[in-house]
């Protein structure tokens, strides 16, 4: 019983980790749509800002992620 409870736990830990490599790249994918969406309906930019502030943020301090940033927004056509 002990044996199934450990491999269990394994398949857990996979789980998680993925999850936490994931959600950091789903993040900065999701700012190319998220632009296109603010472009679109001007309203929802009130909620998209905050959002993606540590982005904006960072394509202001750094020339080269404000590079990969713009072009990945006019990707989108945004």
């Amino acid at each position: 019983m002990k044996e199934r409870e450990q491999k269990g736990s394994g398949a857990g830990y996979f789980v998680l980790g993925m999850v936490l490599i994931m959600l950091p790249i789903l993040y900065v994918l999701g700012f190319g749509p998220a632009a296109l969406l603010a472009k679109n309906n001007p309203d929802t930019e009130i909620w998209i800002v905050p959002l993606y502030f540590p982005l904006i943020a960072l394509g202001e301090y750094c020339q080269p992620a404000d590079a990969v940033l713009t072009w990945y927004m006019e990707l989108w056509g945004a």
